[in-house]
């Protein structure tokens, strides 16, 4: 069954986003885990999932049908789409223009309206259904952080190798670099933090260059929620005020 029809070509898939800049930071983020990535839309929306190839970082991306302003899909369809192709060709759109994604039988294309329509194909491609279970943790420590406190937190221990979040209590969470020296701490009387439940003392160490395929997350959001145990995954949560949520598993450095 077809959803539509543009022109003479047929679509499966016709949505348009109404924000090509926050539409890029997510492809972006998702490009810095996988190559390549299966886009599976159906009656509720836009879901991404992936897992990179060491097994470290898994994301799940899930934008409901709502945040888009057109949103054609008549049944399930999936589209495989070589995410370091597609980064490297599409024009990185500005945050006012808006993305409309078409997929057929065998390809699929962005449209950036921008003051002018640029027009973007390519080849659809097979993509395995990544076999990932799903993973129930228990987080003893969940927080949330302001992302501009955040991204400077990161830029500021970025090249580390290593970072260690830390929190004893609901008043302060810590980042730091061992290797470096350095540390920082977000605290509600300084204005960083916007919450925070700790149910038991937690430390755990993750691998840097992990934890900042996220900045790209922090430039579209307001506040990220961090939730960790001692030598535990963590997992960084990022809402979007149009329904979109992003979440990003990070296993524990050995």
């Amino acid at each position: 069954m077809w959803c539509c029809l543009v022109g003479e070509e047929e679509f499966r898939v016709v949505v348009e986003y109404p924000s090509g800049r926050v539409f890029s930071r997510i492809l972006e983020m998702i490009s810095s885990i996988v190559d390549e990535a299966l886009f599976t839309f159906d009656s509720d929306g836009l879901k991404i999932r992936a897992l990179d190839p060491a097994q470290v970082a898994l994301v799940s991306v899930s934008i409901p049908s709502s945040s888009f302003l057109t949103y054609d899909v008549v049944e399930e369809t999936s589209v495989g789409v070589n995410l370091s192709n597609l980064m490297r060709t599409l024009p990185k759109p500005k945050k006012s223009d808006r993305v409309v994604f078409r997929a057929g039988e065998d390809f699929y294309e962005f449209v950036i309206e921008s003051v002018a329509v640029g027009r973007y194909r390519y080849k659809s491609i097979e993509v395995p259904v990544s076999e990932v279970p799903e993973i129930s943790l228990e987080f003893k420590v969940r927080g949330s952080v302001h992302t501009s406190a955040f991204k400077t937190a990161l830029s500021d221990l970025r090249g580390s190798g290593t970072i260690v979040f830390e929190a004893s209590d609901n008043q302060v969470l810590k980042l730091a670099a061992p290797e470096i020296g350095g540390e920082v701490s977000f605290s509600v009387m300084g204005g960083s933090l916007i919450e925070l439940e700790v149910d038991e003392s937690s430390r755990s160490s993750y691998d840097e260059s992990y934890i900042i395929k996220v900045l790209p997350l922090c430039e579209i959001t307001d506040a990220v929620k961090i939730e960790f145990s001692s030598d535990q995954p963590i997992r960084l949560t990022f809402n979007l005020p149009s329904g979109e949520v992003i979440e990003y598993l990070s296993a524990p450095k050995a």
